[in-house]
């Protein structure tokens, strides 16, 4: 019996963390009520605090460090996708008021992705924001107008009204979730489980 509650919290431990921090994420992106960025993200690194502390109390007696790194990856890929899957709410027709200014971005290390420029445009735009849009190419010359969306809270950086899609997807954060409950459940199956003693005992 108490080797099937093992199991049971097995699953539930990183799936409540993640249906909790994707609803937090997406709560934290979207009201209306501007919660600064770093209080979002710190109570989202408390969640996942909460939840190793719960893996670890039900796990005290075995459990698996592979179960520990797929719960925190499959956690931290749930902020990036409710962050991916969020859109700018508004959009802001702009004009170009001079020569974008470039600058150089050199990477280091094998492996590292190449280097990059970056193209800095000064916009007039209604509201007076944004007033730069950056971007890896020019998008115009001065007195071209563009359409860029923005975040109205700041939140995320503008784009260009083209390229507003969500892209989140949870297919990955949930793979990697699921791996950190079947792991934990063969643990719990093979070696140890919650109670305080070995299986079997």
């Amino acid at each position: 019996m108490r080797r099937a509650l093992a199991c049971l919290g097995a699953v539930l431990v990183p799936t409540g963390a993640g249906v909790l921090l994707h609803l937090w994420a997406g709560w934290s992106m979207r009201s209306p009520v501007r919660v600064p960025t770093l209080i979002a993200v710190l109570a989202g690194l408390v969640l996942t605090g909460v939840a190793l502390l719960a893996h670890n109390a039900l796990f005290r007696e075995g459990g698996s460090i592979a179960a520990v790194v797929l719960l925190v990856a499959g956690l931290g890929a749930v902020w990036v996708e409710a962050r991916d899957s969020r859109v700018r709410a508004e959009v802001v027709t702009c004009e170009i008021t001079g020569k974008a200014r470039a600058t150089y971005h050199p990477t280091f290390g094998e492996g590292a992705p190449s280097d990059k420029w970056l193209y800095h445009h000064p916009l007039d735009c209604p509201g007076g924001y944004p007033s730069e849009f950056t971007a890896e190419e020019r998008i115009g010359e001065a007195g071209k107008t563009v359409r860029i969306a923005y975040d109205p809270a700041h939140r995320m950086d503008p784009v260009l009204e083209k390229h507003n899609k969500s892209r989140g997807s949870p297919v990955v954060p949930s793979i990697l979730l699921a791996l950190s409950a079947l792991v934990s459940v063969v643990v719990v199956a093979g070696e140890g489980w919650t109670g305080g003693g070995r299986p079997g005992a």
